[in-house]
């Protein structure tokens, strides 16, 4: 079983990765499992790629996939990492060099690239930093804070509070009811948010942007002349419930509703 979920770990990390055309000679694969420790608290850095992030059961094991595309011919490379720090297990993707040799700072040009796969144990405390790249999570059961500059996030099926915040990325989560009753919090400063929620759902809604809202349920929309966001639009969805708050400077934001499938009978 561990091989199995270790090779599809790579191919999770390899997504981006594997469909640029690259020699088998500049990829190098790191792989690495190990406790989260005591404070649950799981921070993953990677400043050259994609984060993706699966369940990884209740085992309190943290596994780590990486793919790196390694471009440069003098010896710099990318270093992926696993170690404590002030209570929290950090992976991170680093620019390293040659033992005796003091890394530069990367070149704007520089096209090697990093991803990262992470199975997640139930219960953690989740904190995601790729600046430049995709944060993806499907299935994880635990609180998350996943942030982005130009990259998008995509969120399925994530069991526990979620602040997701990027700048010119897109955001994108479906959250359906059953996997949480605690807030979730989107934010942008152009990039666009679209969250999906079952018809059923329970949320006091708020959403703010000087952009377009686009919305299936019912909602009060307030105008703010000369303010930016210049609109507020506040929903009761069911009963109410957990917070769900979309914000943006200029972003679209769109609350809309995944269809139940009918039963037919023929």
């Amino acid at each position: 079983m561990k091989n199995v979920i270790g090779g599809t770990l790579f191919v999770i990390a390899g997504l981006i990765v594997g469909s640029v055309s690259t020699a088998a000679q500049d990829l190098d694969r790191f792989s690495w499992k190990g406790p989260i420790g005591e404070a649950g608290v799981l921070r993953v850095e990677n400043p050259f790629g994609d984060v993706r992030l699966r369940h990884g059961g209740d085992t309190g094991e943290v596994e780590v996939a990486a793919v790196m595309q390694q471009l440069r011919q003098d010896g710099i490379h990318l270093e992926t990492q696993a170690f404590e720090s002030d209570g929290a297990l950090v992976v991170t993707v680093v620019w390293a060099s040659k033992p005796g040799v003091e890394a530069p700072e990367r070149p704007e040009d520089d096209r090697s690239r990093a991803d990262l796969a992470v199975l997640v144990p139930r219960g953690s405390k989740i904190v995601v930093d790729a600046p430049n790249g995709l944060v993806e999570t499907r299935g994880v059961h635990g609180d998350a804070d996943l942030q982005t500059s130009t990259g998008d996030i995509r969120i399925h099926k994530h069991f526990g509070a979620v602040s997701a915040s990027s700048e010119t990325g897109s955001i994108q989560a479906v959250l359906l009811t059953g996997e949480t009753d605690k807030a979730q919090v989107f934010q942008s400063v152009t990039g666009s948010i679209e969250i999906w929620v079952n018809a059923n759902a329970k949320h006091q809604a708020v959403v703010t942007t000087s952009g377009s809202i686009t919305t299936d349920f019912t909602m009060e929309i307030s105008h703010r002349d000369n303010e930016e966001p210049d609109k507020i639009g506040k929903a009761v969805l069911g009963d109410g419930g957990p917070e769900l708050r979309l914000i943006s400077r200029r972003g679209s934001l769109a609350l809309r509703r995944v269809a139940i499938a009918r039963k037919t009978t023929e």
